[in-house]
């Protein structure tokens, strides 16, 4: 009997260590990479109608006409929080010119989020914040991790999404394929 129970705690350990790695080596490397809508499944907009932290009704199908950028998210992955400050800087940049930026959280908690938003220095209004708590539109939106950020253009057609974390804004590839949508 003991011998099992050594033999499940190093299972475990192994299992445990092989996930940390992976992690560790998730998040050291993880930049945006583009992936056309043929290659996210998706053309048309999937539904998104969740509740900010207002505990208001958001429906992604209010902002027709507008270029969409939605983005799943979570407060314990480190590239979505080091992502966070360039969605908000998306929002400011083309806000004014058609833009919305929808960050949707998987599955916490309004206090987590506020822990979160507070201890990062950025103001619960800064960008919209949507509630996925059983994250059922992330699987909609067929999202492979986080971050994930889907870019919709006015014609509420999916032309494909960032796959990690957008770590400059001003990249031109970020940069030119808002700036397109924007002038359609």
């Amino acid at each position: 009997m003991r011998y099992l129970y050594i033999k499940y705690i190093k299972r475990v350990l192994a299992l445990s260590l092989s996930f940390c790695l992976a992690v560790l080596a998730f998040t050291s490397t993880a930049h945006a990479q583009w992936r056309p809508s043929k290659e996210t499944g998706l053309t048309q907009t999937p539904p998104l109608q969740l509740k900010n932290l207002s505990n208001q009704l958001i429906n992604i199908s209010n902002f027709s006409g507008k270029v969409i950028v939605v983005n799943f998210w979570a407060s314990w992955c480190e590239p979505c929080r080091e992502e966070f400050g360039e969605l908000i800087y998306l929002r400011e940049k083309y806000g004014s010119q058609g833009l919305v930026v929808l960050a949707v959280n998987l599955a916490e908690m309004k206090p987590r989020i506020m822990q979160f938003l507070k201890g990062n220095g950025i103001s619960e209004n800064a960008i919209e914040i949507l509630l996925d708590r059983n994250s059922t539109t992330y699987k909609t939106w067929k999202a492979r991790g986080i971050p994930t950020t889907f870019l919709v253009g006015k014609n509420s057609v999916v032309e494909g999404a960032w796959i990690g974390a957008i770590d400059d804004a001003d990249a031109e590839d970020v940069k030119n394929k808002i700036e397109f949508l924007l002038k359609q």
